[in-house]
């Protein structure tokens, strides 16, 4: 199959600007897009509501934004990341500040939504950033639009492609959506079963009382010495702890011997809570022994009668609350004495033991929707753009 430049397919290529002196969050009326509105998806996240005066919209000669553009992040940690500006989004006027390109494709050569998902893929993310230069913040320039070739066949064709993939998507977003209901009906059979748990009387047992809570430990300093590290003892820190879901098998550093002599693990069916930084408040449940450092506490049920998973979602609840008290310095932290005193409601009655069970089978229930779909569209994509769909 013959392949064809971008470039040759492009009607117009440019990026925007923001008024002197930046802008505010809040402040103006039009919505102005930055790499961080960008999602990995394809989509958009408006949380961050940043904005351009009208008057300075409206001077623009580049960088406003319409209908089937296809947004990519010129520079910075997530250049290459690109969205497309279907007909969901949520603003009719809107513009793209610098550090973003808008790739608008003539309709009479390609149709916008093909490029779009054929610079998704694997093979189009490597072609933009084979554009990448510079060190401290690199980026792309114009000129990837030159190194990006994507496979030449008529546009109804690549209409009928775009409508295939789209489909998957739309499977992939809708179990997303599901996921998400899943946690939503989880907090709710959770607060229907035992109340509000920040607000429980002093009745009811403390964490200390129903679990053995302890501080994880690694000694060494630097902690990064080579010496510890490198063996057959997994060893994670905050980053896993945030970044799973529910339970925790995944890690990226080892110890070895010498390390675990310096360190401190604990057992399969472990809460883990991350107690400093970016990430504090964090919780998850091990699936396997772990060794970890001091910026985690580690809480063992002292009886099936408590499980771990009840743990885990009581302190979901408590997450806000020990981000607003924590000491406000630098780098701030839960200590054991504010865990060791938190209140497990009705640990004397079954209901932890029956909610550990809705939540193990809501668990799977959603892990079974990631292994349906997960990779259906990047299947479908990869067959796409090879000619075999």
């Amino acid at each position: 199959m013959s392949r064809v430049a971008l470039s040759a397919w492009l009607s117009e290529l440019e990026s925007g600007a923001r008024p002197k002196g930046g802008i505010r969050e809040g402040v103006g009326e039009i919505p102005s897009l930055g790499a961080e509105h960008l999602t990995d998806d394809g989509g958009f996240n408006f949380s961050k509501d940043k904005r351009i005066p009208r008057e300075f919209f409206h001077s623009m000669t580049k960088g406003r934004i319409r209908p089937n553009d296809i947004l990519i992040v010129k520079d910075g940690a997530t250049t290459g990341k690109v969205s497309f500006v279907d007909d969901d989004f949520p603003y009719e006027d809107a513009a793209v500040n610098e550090h973003v390109f808008i790739v608008r494709v003539s309709n009479k050569k390609a149709d916008p939504k093909f490029v779009f998902r054929y610079l998704q893929t694997p093979q189009g993310q490597s072609e933009i950033m084979s554009d990448f230069r510079g060190a401290t913040v690199g980026g792309i320039g114009r000129t990837f639009v030159e190194k990006v070739t994507l496979p030449t066949v008529a546009v109804d064709e690549q209409r009928r492609i775009a409508s295939i993939l789209d489909k998957a998507d739309a499977i992939r977003r809708k179990r997303e959506q599901t996921v998400a209901l899943s946690d939503d009906f989880l907090r709710s059979v959770f607060l229907d079963m035992f109340g509000d748990p920040t607000k429980v009387g002093n009745h009811e047992p403390t964490l200390s009382e129903v679990a053995t809570i302890s501080r994880g430990r690694f000694s060494p300093r630097p902690r990064n010495d080579p010496r510890y590290y490198n063996g057959d003892f997994p060893f994670i820190q905050t980053g896993e702890i945030a970044n799973s879901i529910s339970y925790l098998s995944k890690y990226r550093q080892t110890l070895n011997e010498a390390g675990t002599k310096v360190s401190k693990s604990f057992p399969p069916g472990t809460v883990f809570i991350a107690i400093v930084g970016a990430t504090i408040g964090a919780t998850t449940v091990s699936t396997r022994r772990f060794w970890c450092p001091d910026s985690v506490i580690g809480i063992v049920p002292k009886s099936p009668a408590v499980p771990a998973e009840f743990i885990e979602f009581l302190l979901r609840f408590w997450r806000p609350v020990f981000v607003a008290t924590a000491p406000s310095t630098a780098r701030a932290n839960i200590n054991l004495q504010t865990l060791n005193v938190v209140r497990v409601p009705k640990a004397d009655t079954d209901a932890p033991a029956r909610f550990a069970e809705i939540f193990r089978r809501t668990y799977a229930f959603k892990q079974k929707l990631e292994q349906m779909d997960s990779g259906l569209l990047p299947a479908l994509s990869q067959r796409a753009f090879a000619g075999e769909l």
